[in-house]
């Protein structure tokens, strides 16, 4: 009986395990663009670009912005659009004027679905 139970237990943490292991982008890599116009148009924007890689399914971008805080992006392969970004502030950065600084350089094409709005972590 112990057996049958043991089992039981394995198969639902595997399906649970594979339940999680979903991919944050979606894009066919049929339409996926080059990293070097991702890298290239983080440079256009200031970035200085230390690293270019895939992460569940995503370009993780990981550099320093024209500030010199370190800054970690993912991107939608595809379209190139935002989907995550982190800053780490160094020193005694003025956090409060980091995004008015910023604020007139993209909007949210979309406002109804909060799922499609960038995730964005200052720290």
């Amino acid at each position: 009986m112990k057996i049958v139970q043991m089992a039981a237990l394995m198969v639902a943490f595997l399906i649970s395990t594979a339940a999680l292991a979903d991919d944050d982008c979606t894009d066919p890599v049929a339409e996926w663009q080059p990293q070097e116009n991702l890298r290239q148009l983080m440079i256009d924007n200031g970035w200085d670009v230390k690293r270019i890689k895939v992460d569940d399914g995503c370009y993780e971008v990981k550099g320093f912005d024209q500030d010199g805080h370190r800054v970690e992006a993912k991107f939608s392969p595809a379209s190139l659009e935002i989907i995550e970004l982190e800053i780490k502030f160094t020193g005694s950065g003025n956090r409060s004027g980091y995004l008015k600084k910023r604020s007139g350089q993209q909007k949210p094409a979309n406002n109804k679905d909060s799922k499609q709005r960038p995730k964005v972590n200052i720290q």
